[in-house]
């Protein structure tokens, strides 16, 4: 059995609830964040739980919870459910209240918590995977991790009916992100390129991570804006996202809309 957080609540996960009426459910009023577990080590704990923190600053929830009660309950679950390789899912609503769009006087924020066993395909790093180009219809504050991921979803989905992996958005003629990955566009041996921080993409922990470890090795990393051209110009591109956060994901192919 599983076991998952609700709200100070331990329980089965296939017995988890939450009320009709919360926000998170009525108009995804609510961020989440998604954290690797690698041989039972927390991947980056800090850095997801300070932009956490960020996106519920963004939205104006006042959490009633620390940070350090957030690690309390996610090492009571990894140990209860055995977790070694997978995700950690941490989910904040603004909780339960009256279906109005304006904010609640009184509200208490909804907390799950919940974890996954996961097994790392790694065929896809030694091939490669196929991607599709789509124009980018999301919202622009993509930089708040929010649960309102139903463009990414359609994105997503387009790909997978057209035989691809991911679809690459792309806003005015420019290259943002993945439906669920960052951009990485290799220019020569040691130059890369990926999309400057703002409100037009999700700054990626495994992103950040990452720029960090390439300036480590004398990587140049220029964060810029780039156009379809210069992808289908480059040497390689590749796409980073928690599934692909122990590095580089290469993309084989790039198959127009």
């Amino acid at each position: 059995m599983t076991i998952t957080y609700v709200n100070n609540n331990y329980i089965d996960h296939n017995k988890a609830v939450i009320s009709v009426e919360d926000r998170g459910l009525l108009f995804s009023d609510s961020i989440y964040e998604l954290i690797s577990v690698f041989n039972s080590r927390i991947i980056d704990f800090d850095l997801h739980i300070k932009r956490l923190f960020i996106s519920l600053k963004k939205i104006r929830i006042k959490p009633n919870f620390s940070k350090k009660k957030i690690e309390n309950i996610i090492n009571k679950l990894m140990n209860q459910n055995s977790l070694k390789n997978g995700y950690i899912y941490i989910q904040v609503t603004r909780g339960t209240a009256e279906r109005k769009h304006e904010f609640p006087i009184n509200y208490k924020p909804t907390l799950i918590i919940f974890t996954k066993n996961l097994n790392i395909n790694k065929k896809i790093y030694e091939k490669g995977v196929k991607v599709i180009t789509m124009p980018d219809i999301r919202w622009m504050r993509r930089d708040i991790k929010s649960t309102s991921l139903l463009p990414n979803i359609l994105s997503k989905q387009n790909a997978i009916e057209k035989g691809a992996y991911e679809a690459l958005l792309i806003d005015n003629g420019h290259i943002t992100e993945g439906s669920a990955s960052n951009i990485w566009i290799i220019k020569d041996s040691n130059k890369i390129v990926t999309h400057p921080v703002n409100n037009k993409i999700l700054n990626g922990i495994t992103r950040q991570t990452l720029i960090k470890i390439l300036k480590k090795n004398n990587f140049i990393v220029l964060e810029k804006s780039s156009t379809t051209g210069n992808l289908e110009a480059s040497r390689e591109y590749k796409i980073t996202s928690l599934s692909e956060s122990s590095g580089f994901l290469l993309i084989s192919d790039l198959t127009p809309k």
